[in-house]
C-alpha cells in the first residue's frame, strides 16, 4: 500500500508547477542545451483506443513485433516472440531517494524551521530543499522526453527502431517492441564508395525522387557526415562555383565551413539540411554512455519542410483510476509523473514516470536515403588491371561469372560493358538500391565459380 510522500507538504507546493519546473531546468542557462527534433517535426496525436493505426494513411505500412532487448542493431526481419496488432508502448523510468538522501532533506527542514519566516534566509533555504525535492520528478519528464527523442532519431534514420517497455513493469522481462516503419527499399541509394560522394549521387536522388513525383523539402544528416562530404573535392568545388571563384583541376581549393557548404548545396538543389548532433544517455550495464541515435552514414531525404509525422499517445490506466496517497502531475498531456513513499524492499521515496507515446513516421513512400556505408566489398585479388578480361569477379567473398553478373546488371538498366574492370562492375553493385541488389543477387545465385 503506497504511502503519502514524507514531505507532502512541500510535493504540494511545487507538483502542480512541475510543468515550470521542467521547463526552466531543461531550458537553463546552466543546463546543456537540449534539443528536441521530434517535439519540433512530429504532431502530438491523442489515440482514446490506445493504438496507433489511423493516424495517417499512411501507417498501414508501420507494423511492430515484440523481440528481445539485447537484439543487435541495425535491426532485421527475422523471427519474433509475438506480433502486436499496434498498441502504443508503454514507457517509463523510476528514481528513488534513498535514507541518506531522505536524512538530507530533514537536515535542510531542520535548518528551516530555525530561520524567521519570510525572511531571505528563510525563502533561499525554502527553494533549496523544493529544488531538491523536484529533481526526481524533473528527471523523470525528461527521461521520457530523451526516449521519444532517441526513437525519433534511430527511426527516421534507419526506418526501423526497437522500443523498451516499462522498466517499472515486474512483467518486463527483457521484452521491447521492434517498429518498423515501412520504408521503401527502391528509395534507398548508396554512394558506389563507402564515405565518398559527389554530385552524382545527389543527382540519383533528385532523378529518383522526381522519377517517383515526389519533392525533397529538407535533408536530414549527422554532423559527422556533414563534415566528411565538405573535405571532398566535390564539395570545396561547389563552394568555389557559389562563391563565383576561379579555379583549375590544378587549384587547392580551401574546406568550405558548413555555413558556406550549407548555403551552396541549397543554392544548387533547391533543399537545405538540418544538421544533427545529438548525443542521448543510455545506461548500459549500470553506467551511463552517450550514444547518437542519427545514423551516421546516411542523409535522409524529407518530403515536409517542417512534419515528420505524430507522436502518437494514449491514456495510462493510472490517469482515471489514481492511487490514494500518491501525487500526481501529467505533463504535456501524456506523461504521467507520481511520487509516493514505500517501505518495501526498503524505505524510500520513489518517483515515477510514465507514459502511452511513440514517435510515428509518415509519408514513408516519399522519405528517401543515400547511404554511405558501403555494399560490396572489392575482393584484393579483383582490383589490379589484370581484372579487365577476367571471366570471374568477387562479390561479398564469393566467387561469380563475371558475364552473368553483368548481364544481370544490364537487365536492371545499369548500362555495363562486357569488358569492365572488376572496379566498375563492383561500383555499378553499390549504386542500387536495396531491393535492386536483392534482385541481382537472386539473379546469379546459380552462377556461382568453382
Amino acid at each position: 500500500m503506497p504511502q503519502p510522500s514524507i514531505f507532502q507538504n512541500f510535493i504540494d507546493m511545487f507538483m502542480p508547477m512541475l510543468g515550470l519546473y521542467v521547463a526552466e531546468r531543461v531550458n537553463g542557462k546552466n543546463e546543456r542545451e537540449r534539443t528536441y527534433l521530434h517535439k519540433q517535426r512530429l504532431n502530438p496525436v491523442y489515440s482514446p483506443d490506445q493504438k496507433w493505426e489511423g493516424t495517417s494513411a499512411n501507417t498501414r505500412y508501420v507494423k511492430a513485433d515484440y523481440v528481445a532487448l539485447d537484439s543487435p542493431l541495425p535491426l532485421k526481419r527475422r523471427g519474433t516472440i509475438s506480433t502486436s496488432n499496434g498498441k502504443l508502448p508503454k514507457v517509463g523510468v523510476r528514481r528513488e531517494m534513498n535514507e541518506n538522501d531522505i536524512n538530507n532533506v530533514n537536515i535542510m527542514e531542520g535548518q528551516l524551521s530555525q530561520l524567521e519566516a519570510d525572511s531571505d534566509a528563510y525563502k533561499l533555504k525554502k527553494r533549496q530543499i523544493i529544488k531538491k525535492l523536484a529533481d526526481d520528478p524533473t528527471f523523470c519528464s525528461v527521461a521520457i522526453d530523451e526516449q521519444n527523442e532517441f526513437t525519433y532519431l534511430y527511426g527516421i534514420s534507419n526506418g526501423i527502431v526497437l522500443v523498451q517497455g516499462d522498466v517499472n513493469d515486474p512483467q518486463n522481462t527483457g521484452i521491447g517492441m521492434r517498429v518498423n516503419y515501412g520504408y521503401n527499399s527502391n528509395n534507398i541509394l548508396h554512394t558506389a564508395v563507402a564515405d565518398e560522394c559527389d554530385g552524382d549521387d545527389f543527382q540519383r536522388i533528385n532523378d529518383k525522387v522526381n522519377g517517383d513525383g515526389n519533392t525533397t523539402q529538407v535533408a536530414m544528416i549527422s554532423k559527422t557526415l556533414l563534415d566528411k562530404i565538405r573535405k571532398t573535392r566535390w564539395a570545396r568545388e561547389l563552394a568555389a562555383d557559389y562563391k563565383e571563384q576561379i579555379y583549375t583541376d590544378a587549384s587547392k581549393l580551401p574546406v568550405p565551413t558548413v555555413k558556406t557548404f550549407t548555403e551552396a548545396f541549397e543554392n544548387e538543389y533547391g533543399y537545405g539540411f538540418i544538421v544533427v548532433n545529438r548525443s542521448i544517455l543510455c545506461e548500459k550495464n549500470g553506467k551511463d554512455v552517450p550514444v547518437k541515435p542519427f545514423n551516421p552514414d546516411r542523409i535522409v531525404f524529407l518530403p515536409n519542410a517542417d512534419k515528420d509525422g505524430s507522436l502518437v499517445h494514449g491514456t495510462l490506466a493510472e490517469m482515471t483510476h489514481p492511487a490514494e496517497n500518491v501525487s500526481y502531475k501529467t505533463i504535456d498531456e501524456y506523461k504521467l509523473i507520481s511520487r509516493l513513499r514505500v517501505t518495501e524492499p526498503s524505505f524510500a521515496e520513489v518517483t515515477k514516470g510514465q507514459a502511452m507515446v511513440l514517435p510515428v513516421i509518415e509519408d514513408v513512400d516519399a522519405i528517401y536515403i543515400l547511404d554511405f556505408s558501403g555494399q560490396v566489398e572489392l575482393d584484393e585479388s579483383d582490383k589490379g588491371d589484370e581484372a579487365e578480361t577476367d571471366e570471374k569477379i568477387t562479390i561479398a567473398g564469393k566467387t561469380y561469372k563475371k558475364n552473368a553478373v553483368v548481364d544481370a546488371l544490364n537487365a536492371l538498366g545499369a548500362s555495363v560493358k562486357p569488358n569492365a574492370k572488376d572496379s566498375a562492375v563492383i561500383k555499378k553493385i553499390n549504386a542500387l538500391s536495396d531491393a535492386d541488389t536483392e534482385t541481382l543477387m537472386d539473379a546469379i545465385k546459380d552462377a556461382v565459380s568453382a
